[in-house]
């Protein structure tokens, strides 16, 4: 028996979203104490064969995604989350 079955990593598998990159989007919004609190999130458009949607997928680490150009195709490992009958996607970070 070889390793060749050892040496194969298994395929990832999770929820993934492929689209073009379009923008970083940063939405701002004031806290009860005041303060603001900045969320960033990456900006993808995703068509399909009836309809083109911009999907904005919450991330930690902007910085991961500044060097993609507008228009790149792009696979993100999200993960998705639901509140009051609406689903938000988050990445890995």
């Amino acid at each position: 028996m070889s390793n060749e079955n050892q040496d194969r990593q298994a395929p990832v598998q999770g929820l993934f979203i492929t689209g073009a990159f379009d923008r970083m989007i940063v939405k701002e919004r004031k806290n009860d104490d005041g303060s603001y609190t900045k969320t960033h999130y990456v900006g993808m458009i995703v068509r399909t064969e009836t309809t083109t949607n911009l999907y904005q997928v919450r991330t930690k680490t902007p910085e991961k995604y500044a060097s993609l150009k507008q228009n790149q195709i792009v696979t993100l490992w999200v993960f998705p989350r639901a509140f009051k009958d609406n689903v938000y996607y988050s990445d890995e970070s």
